[in-house]
């Protein structure tokens, strides 16, 4: 990659971070929402006794493929996330030594017209 394409390249990068960062909250929320209709469910259920059954009752709730799934799929945004921001290191530490090698060839340059 040439050295002006790296800003471009960064940029891209920041981008596609922001999106998956807006995903990972969406997956969040989307679990708040099911804890919380899981807790109505609990709270109503004149069947629990005390909160030993409620706890039961609330690990059965969450082990069901919705809840399952939607941690999933939170799980994994968190992963690519986690992906894009060691891309995004990458990428900036690549053009920093681009940027060093630069200046070292035109320090080079500027010695050897010094002789």
């Amino acid at each position: 990659m040439l050295l002006d394409q790296y800003p471009q390249a960064i940029a891209t990068l920041q981008r596609q971070q922001l999106k998956q960062e807006q995903q990972v909250r969406r997956f969040k929320a989307i679990l708040v929402t099911l804890d919380r209709e899981l807790d109505a469910a609990i709270a109503y259920d004149l069947e629990l006794k005390n909160d030993t059954q409620r706890k039961a009752r609330r690990a059965e709730l969450q082990a069901l493929e919705d809840y399952q799934g939607a941690l999933l799929d939170l799980q994994n945004a968190q992963d690519r996330l986690i992906e894009l921001e060691i891309d995004l290191t990458l990428l900036r530490s690549q053009f920093s030594v681009l940027k060093l090698e630069k200046r070292g060839a035109i320090a080079q340059l500027e010695a050897a017209i010094a002789v």
